[in-house]
């Protein structure tokens, strides 16, 4: 008598396999995760920089990019006409990512004027975007954005 299918020790067997290799895939997925979130805060704010450039250029105005809240780009930011991101001034808002971390220095918020250049702050202004609580050392997890005088946008990677 054939008979088809799977002994209970074989699923057993399958089943603990297949546990083995999700235990060692989950956090390689993880940092895959992290990683992608950088990249889309990144490109996110190198959009939103690009914007206001060339709202500055095409209206002939100062258009500003400020985050929502005080310094914390990591909880939003928005490109605006004026003093305020609200009402008709606002050109775009942008949400923020939750377990992200966004260092600025050099100042903000960050205004072009009608020609396309930053206008202030004064010397180049450098946001380092990464995840919440990565290790320091731990490579290729950070982007750093930078915004030269001339209003050019650049990015690098680098290391938490």
């Amino acid at each position: 008598m054939k008979t088809r299918g799977f002994t209970l020790v074989e699923l057993m067997i399958t089943l603990a396999v297949a546990a083995i290799l999700a235990t060692i895939a989950v956090p390689g997925f993880m940092n895959l995760i992290q990683t992608n979130r950088v990249v889309t805060q990144t490109n996110e704010l190198v959009s939103a920089f690009n914007l206001a450039r060339s709202e500055a250029i095409r209206r002939g105005v100062p258009v500003t990019v400020a985050a929502s809240t005080g310094d914390d780009f990591a909880s939003g930011w928005c490109v605006h006409l004026g003093n305020a991101c609200d009402g008709d001034d606002r050109l775009r808002a942008y949400p923020g990512m939750s377990n992200m971390a966004v260092g600025v220095s050099g100042g903000q918020p960050i205004v072009f004027n009608g020609r396309g250049v930053k206008e202030s702050p004064a010397g180049t202004v450098t946001l380092i975007i990464k995840p919440s609580g990565c290790a320091a050392g731990t490579t290729g997890r950070s982007r750093t954005l930078e915004i030269i005088n001339t209003g050019r946008v650049s990015v690098t990677q680098g290391d938490c």
